[in-house]
């Protein structure tokens, strides 16, 4: 954990670029100590890169600043080049990659619309760095049943969140 909040030193030095010990946090954290079967696929391993994304950008860029923030397919370079169980792949990387987020569009997506008491106002929601509002939702977990991906969707909200005014025509 150490590695998380390091001095701003070894990022300047580095460009921005990550310390090799957070990398090597990170890869242990999502890549190496999950269930072997996570581990049996490229599309698995990708969506544990992208949660090791998520938690680099919301626990290490947003607490050391001089730390630079990675789009997710830098980001899946970087990690496939410091993680020893990835490395042998790098010289794949961009097909993998592309392979992944033509997998990832076809996982589907379910959450809730959340109305207030009164049936005017719903709940929208946009993603930390999103563009776009939308009602709470996300892609379904491995074998995860429906209404269990709504409701593990709707349960938190670490999101930007508004009501909103609904026009009553579009019912």
């Amino acid at each position: 954990m150490s590695g998380l909040n390091r001095s701003s030193s070894a990022a300047f030095k580095n460009g921005g670029l990550p310390p090799q010990e957070l990398l090597d946090d990170l890869c242990s954290r999502f890549v190496l100590n999950v269930p072997k079967e996570d581990q049996q696929s490229f599309e698995r391993i990708l969506f544990l890169v992208e949660y090791a994304h998520w938690f680099y950008e919301d626990n290490s860029v947003e607490k050391n600043p001089s730390l630079k923030s990675f789009t997710l397919k830098e980001f899946t370079s970087l990690m496939f080049n410091s993680c020893d169980v990835l490395r042998p792949y790098v010289a794949h990387i961009d097909d993998i990659f592309k392979d992944f987020t033509s997998y990832k569009v076809k996982v589907p997506v379910t959450g809730a619309i959340i109305l207030d008491v009164t049936f005017e106002r719903c709940l929208l929601v946009k993603g930390w760095k999103g563009t776009s509002w939308s009602f709470p939702r996300g892609k379904k977990n491995k074998d995860e049943e429906d209404h269990a991906c709504a409701v593990r969707e709707v349960s938190f909200f670490p999101l930007l969140c508004v009501l909103v005014p609904l026009p009553m025509k579009a019912f």
